[in-house]
């Protein structure tokens, strides 16, 4: 499981050797059709990694600014709370 950009980026050489002929399902037929309609799997292995790896718009680029984009909303929490009292963090840590 991946939880975040960072749990996503421990796993960056598993999916740079991400290839679709590799690709497996719970029924042998889904591979078999989903393979048949992809007629150059090197162009699409290509296009899978510009998905994922594209430093402005692939996917750990779009989720390591989400985790960023997260972590100041976190702080702007806190800040907050800490302007109406110390103990306000703990009180209501998790209520938004």
């Amino acid at each position: 499981q991946v939880h975040s950009g960072d749990d996503l980026g421990k796993h960056e050489a598993k999916l740079r050797e991400l290839e679709v002929q590799n690709m497996t399902a719970s029924r042998p037929e889904d591979v078999r059709e989903i393979l048949a309609k992809i007629p150059d799997k090197a162009a699409f292995n290509a296009a899978l990694q510009v998905l994922i790896f594209d430093d402005k718009d692939g996917l750990l680029a779009a989720w390591r600014e989400g985790d960023a984009k997260r972590q100041m909303c976190s702080v702007g929490r806190i800040m907050r709370w800490q302007a109406v009292g110390g103990d306000a963090v703990w009180r209501n840590w998790g209520s938004d």
